[in-house]
């Protein structure tokens, strides 16, 4: 997994050219804008969690748990 600053420029995302050779994969998009009310945040950190719930709970990482 990695992470990588982008912009969206209002229709499409804009990787920087040097990670334009990454290979074919699964994205995560998450929005970070400045002009967010604290609904607009909570309702995106709800909608975070759940996503991060389905990979993180499994088998592989469950060892972490007991960390």
């Amino acid at each position: 997994m990695r992470a990588i600053k982008a912009h969206f420029d209002g229709k499409s995302i804009k990787l920087p050219k040097q990670r334009k050779q990454l290979a074919p994969g699964e994205v995560l998009v998450i929005f970070n804008s400045a002009a967010s009310t604290e609904e607009d945040r909570a309702s995106w950190l709800k909608a975070q969690a759940a996503a991060f719930a389905k990979v993180w709970n499994n088998d592989e990482d469950s060892i972490y748990d007991t960390l």
